[in-house]
C-alpha cells in the first residue's frame, strides 16, 4: 500500500474512532457532570496530575521508542519492553498507594485515600499494552483500535450511568476510568494477537530506553508543566473550583486530542518510514501544519464562541463558572496541536534529545506564571496559561525551524487565511443571541461553519479547495 493510501486509510479510520469514542465519552462525562456535580468531578480531577505522571513514566517513551524502530523491530525489543513496562508500573502504584494518605493530606480531602488507590491500579492496566498499542500503530491500524475503543466506552458508560442514577456521586466516575481501561486494553490485545516471550535484551533495554528515556523525561516534565495548573488549584482553593477548572480543561484538552491524536498518531509512523528522505518528510511536515490549522483553529475558536450556550445546555446553570475558563482555555489550546506537531517531528527524526531540550526550557517560564497568577483565582489562571502557551509555541518550533527552514513565522504565514477567516468566525458568533440555548447553539455552530468555510472560499485556499476536491472526487466515484 502507497504511503498516500496508507495516510487516506489511516486518517479515515482514526477520524471514524475520535468521532465515536471520544464524542460518546464527551457525551457521557457531561452527563457524569451534570449529575454529580462541580464538588464530587473535582475529587477525581486532584488525582489527575498523578495518572498522567504516571502514565507518561510507564507509556510514553517506550512505546514511542518502539515505533520509531518500526524498520527493524525485533520479538527481543518487543518483549523486553513488556517486562519493563510491566515492573515500571506495579513499583509506581506502590509508590502510588502508599502515598495515597499524604495525597489526601495536602488536598486536605480525606475521601481521596479510597479514591486514588483505586484509580491507580489504570497504571498497571495500561502497562500491559504498551507494546500492543505500539504494534498496531507501526501497522497504522486503527481500524481495530477504534473497535476496542468503542466497545470499551459503550460498557463503560453503561456502567457509569447505572452508578449516578443511583447516587454513587464521584465512584460513578472513577468506575467509568476504570472499566473502560480494562475493556479497552483487552482489546487491543485481542486484535494485536502478539504475546511476549520469555525474553530479556540488554541490547535490547540499553538502545530503546536510551531512545526513550528522553522522551519519558520529557513526557513527565511536559506532563508535570501542564497539570501543575489543577494540582496547585485543588491545594489552594477547594474542590468544588477544581471541577470548574478540570471540566474547562478536559472539555478543551478532548478537542485538541480529537485533533492532534488523530493526525498525529497516522502521520508519526509514516514520519518515521521517511525520516531518511528529507524531501519528503519536510513536504509531509508543511501540509500537515497546513491541515492541522485548518481544523483546529475554527474547532476550537468556534467552541469558545459558543461556549456559554454549549455549558447551559449539557451541564446546566452550576456549572455557569466554568462559562469564562472554557472561553480562554479554548484560545490556549488553538495552538496546542501545532505545537505538538513541532515536537512531534524532533521524535520521529530520532531526535529526542532536542525533545528533552525545549520541554526543559518551558518549565520556568509555566511555573513562573503559575505563581504569579493564582492568588487571582482560577479566572487568572486561564490566562496565564493563554500566555505560556502563545509563547511555548515559538519555543517549540525552534529546532524544527532550524533543521527544515519551516519556523514559527513561516508557519503562521501558512496560517494567515486559517487565521483571519476563524477571528471573523468569533466576532460574528459570539455576538448573536438566538434567545433559547439550544436553538441558540445550533444555529451558532452552523452560522460559524458558514463564515468560516465561505471566507476559505473567497480567498481561494490551497489547502482547503485541495481537500474540497478529493473529496468530491471521492463522493462522485462512490455515487
Amino acid at each position: 500500500m502507497s504511503l498516500k493510501n496508507k495516510a487516506i486509510r489511516g486518517v479515515a479510520w482514526s477520524v471514524l474512532d475520535k468521532l465515536i469514542n471520544q464524542l460518546g465519552f464527551i457525551c457521557v462525562t457531561l452527563y457524569l457532570a451534570k449529575v454529580i456535580g462541580p464538588e464530587a468531578f473535582g475529587l477525581v480531577g486532584m488525582l489527575t496530575i498523578f495518572m498522567l505522571l504516571a502514565e507518561s513514566v510507564v507509556n510514553n517513551g517506550f512505546s514511542q521508542a518502539l515505533v520509531q524502530r518500526s524498520h527493524s523491530l525485533t520479538e527481543a525489543d518487543s518483549s523486553t519492553i513488556f517486562y519493563v513496562s510491566l515492573l515500571w508500573s506495579v513499583a509506581i502504584y506502590a509508590v502510588l498507594y502508599t502515598a495515597a494518605p499524604l495525597i489526601a493530606n495536602f488536598y486536605q480531602e480525606p475521601e481521596l485515600v479510597q479514591i486514588s488507590r483505586l484509580l491507580f491500579v489504570i497504571i498497571i492496566i495500561n502497562s500491559l499494552t504498551v507494546v500492543a498499542r505500539a504494534k498496531l500503530i507501526i501497522r497504522v491500524d486503527f481500524k481495530s483500535q477504534g473497535i476496542a475503543t468503542f466497545v470499551a466506552t459503550l460498557i463503560s458508560s453503561a456502567v457509569a450511568i447505572y452508578l449516578a442514577s443511583k447516587s454513587y456521586g464521584y465512584w460513578a466516575f472513577v468506575w467509568l476510568l476504570l472499566i473502560k481501561a480494562l475493556l479497552q486494553n483487552i482489546g487491543f490485545w485481542f486484535f494485536c494477537r502478539w504475546l511476549p516471550k520469555l525474553r530479556f535484551s540488554r541490547d535490547s533495554f540499553k538502545s530503546l530506553f536510551k531512545f526513550g528515556s528522553n522522551l519519558m523525561l520529557a513526557g513527565f516534565i511536559s506532563t508535570l508543566v501542564n497539570n501543575l495548573y489543577v494540582a496547585m488549584i485543588g491545594r489552594y482553593f477547594n474542590a468544588t473550583s477544581v471541577g470548574y477548572f478540570t471540566q474547562a480543561t478536559n472539555l478543551t484538552n478532548l478537542l485538541v486530542q480529537l485533533i492532534s491524536s488523530t493526525l498525529q498518531g497516522v502521520t508519526y509512523p509514516l514520519l518515521t518510514s521517511i525520516k531518511e528522505q528529507q524531501d519528503r518528510l519536510v513536504s509531509l511536515y508543511r501540509q500537515l501544519i497546513a491541515v492541522t490549522m485548518l481544523v483546529s483553529l475554527p474547532a476550537l475558536v468556534g467552541f469558545s464562541a459558543v461556549a456559554d450556550s454549549f455549558v447551559l445546555f449539557f451541564m446546566g446553570e452550576e456549572w455557569g463558572p466554568a462559562i469564562p475558563i472554557i472561553q480562554v482555555l479554548c484560545f490556549a489550546r488553538a495552538i496546542t496541536p501545532i505545537s505538538s506537531i513541532n515536537m512531534n517531528i524532533l521524535n520521529a527524526v530520532g531526535r529526542s534529545d532536542l525533545f528533552l531540550k525545549v520541554d526543559l526550557s518551558k518549565l520556568p517560564m509555566t511555573v513562573f506564571a503559575l505563581f504569579i497568577s493564582i492568588p487571582y483565582g482560577i479566572q487568572a489562571v486561564a490566562w496565564a496559561m493563554l500566555t505560556t502557551s502563545c509563547i511555548a509555541y515559538f519555543i517549540n518550533s525552534y529546532y524544527p525551524g532550524k533543521l527544515y527552514g519551516f519556523g514559527a513565522w513561516s508557519q503562521l504565514k501558512v496560517a494567515k487565511n486559517y487565521i483571519f477567516s476563524a477571528t471573523i468566525m468569533f466576532l460574528v458568533v459570539h455576538h448573536v443571541d438566538f434567545d433559547k440555548v439550544l436553538v441558540d447553539l445550533i444555529l451558532s455552530t452552523l452560522l460559524g461553519m458558514v463564515i468560516y468555510f465561505g471566507l476559505l472560499a473567497i480567498l481561494k485556499d490551497a489547502m482547503f479547495r485541495k481537500i474540497f476536491l478529493e473529496i468530491k472526487g471521492e463522493l462522485k466515484v462512490r455515487c
